[in-house]
């Protein structure tokens, strides 16, 4: 991981796809936490987002896993979505990180998304080229 990516989060239903995407966005953008399910991004992200490192991802998965002291931990700068998590779920996850940080960006990809850009199923290249261009742009 380059010293200088940019530290994101991410909620998604596949832990395989999650962690091949992680590996596309580096060196420019940092996965630091990956959650599965929407009670876990709900327990998870909210404190994350706010600075409070009271848990390791329940997914073991992104570089706050694996960090080895408190000051390797980062606050994401923004938080994807994947596209298997509804727009319900998403609009609650959102809801709640902005009541800890209204910094917060927030980046979803729709399963159409990923069909109009060439990709029959969740194929991390060509997600992992639409996130970096939509992080471009909300993080600008």
């Amino acid at each position: 991981m380059s010293a200088t990516a940019i530290p994101v989060a991410s909620f998604g239903n596949n832990p395989k796809v999650a962690q091949s995407i992680r590996e596309t966005l580096l060196p420019e953008y940092d996965v630091v936490h990956t959650t599965l399910t929407l009670s876990t991004s709900l327990a998870e992200l909210p404190s994350l987002c706010n600075g409070t490192f009271n848990q390791t991802p329940s997914s073991n998965l992104g570089s706050n896993a694996s960090a080895s002291s408190p000051a390797d931990l980062k606050v994401p700068k923004a938080i994807i979505f994947g596209g298997g998590v509804s727009p319900s779920d998403a609009e609650q996850v959102k809801e709640a990180v902005l009541k800890k940080n209204s910094e917060i960006k927030f980046v979803r990809l729709t399963r159409e998304d990923m069909v109009a850009a060439g990709a029959e199923g969740p194929d991390p290249e060509v997600i992992g080229r639409l996130l970096k261009a939509r992080l471009v742009e909300v993080l600008a």
